[in-house]
């Protein structure tokens, strides 16, 4: 696990990013109990989030329940391709709300 200080479950879901209005989508890839990885879509231009940015991330579980959660950047990384940018970046949930925690729960059985 080296520096981290929950289990990675990998698993996935689709999520949108919202940062300055601006909603991206992508897929979360792995989940902890304060954390998770994202890989967005492509998008046309790069994009600069600062580590330690605060963002927005809204998810549809499978229950059908829509989680809105902030999250801060650790870190961020962009990959480019004939058709625009994917970027991936990982991220702290801030105060990880009941529902997300109820869901990974059900990743673990």
């Amino acid at each position: 696990m080296g520096k981290r200080r929950y289990k990675r479950i990998v698993d996935s879901l689709n999520a949108e990013l919202i940062l300055d209005g601006v909603n991206y989508s992508g897929i979360i890839m792995n989940f902890s109990e304060n954390g998770l990885y994202m890989v967005s879509a492509t998008v046309y231009s790069g994009i600069d989030i600062p580590s330690n940015s605060i963002v927005g991330l809204k998810s549809t579980l499978p229950s059908g329940d829509v989680l809105m959660m902030d999250c801060e950047v650790k870190w961020l990384q962009t990959k480019p391709s004939p058709f625009g940018v994917t970027f991936s970046m990982g991220m702290e949930i801030k105060s990880p709300p009941e529902k997300y925690k109820e869901f990974l729960k059900t990743l673990r059985q």
